[in-house]
């Protein structure tokens, strides 16, 4: 009897439970019926391109929905495996940009470390660094309130013009 000459929706009926053993057999979750969808279209294909004088349509038809599975499963393996290369290289990316970030975070502290003299540094660190108020920053460096004053109107006076600063400024 040849095959082609049976209603599909009839073959269907005899051969779904083959495709959901394969997808079992395969150990492979199916939420979305997107391998039941493949093992359908390897058994209509498989209906279409039967050769009677080949060899048993069951075997032939097994073969064919295995191997369709496979394929799929392959497929979807393959677009993962972009996709992670993809979200790896963002992650990499962003890495590399956090470090070079600290590294001119740590370039730019260093000169303005250079600029300054001990105590105008000491406040760029209290005042900046800690956020912490000029009065504190007397009591904790026992100066007076002014001296930490003045301390601030140098280094404001010494950074304005450094050309560190004005890159800043210039990519902000």
């Amino acid at each position: 009897m040849d095959i082609r000459s049976k209603d599909f929706d009839a073959i269907l009926d005899q051969y779904k439970n083959m495709i959901h053993y394969h997808i079992h057999r395969m150990r492979v979750r199916d939420p979305h019926d997107e391998f039941l969808s493949e093992g359908i279209m390897a058994l209509f294909l498989a209906c279409k391109g039967y050769d009677e004088t080949k060899g048993n349509f069951d075997s032939y038809v097994s073969r064919m929905i295995r191997y369709r599975l496979i394929d799929y499963l392959r497929k979807i393996i393959r677009e993962q495996e972009k996709t992670d290369l993809i979200i790896n290289e963002a992650h990499t990316q962003a890495a590399i940009q956090q470090e070079l970030d600290f590294l001119e975070k740590e370039e730019f502290w260093q000169n303005v470390k250079r600029t300054l003299t001990d105590k105008q540094y000491k406040y760029v660190y209290w005042r900046f660094e800690r956020k912490l108020p000029i009065k504190e920053i007397a009591r904790i460096e026992n100066a007076t309130v002014d001296a930490v004053k003045n301390w601030g109107r140098e280094v404001r006076r010494k950074l304005k013009e450094q050309p560190f600063i004005l890159e800043c400024k210039k990519n902000s």
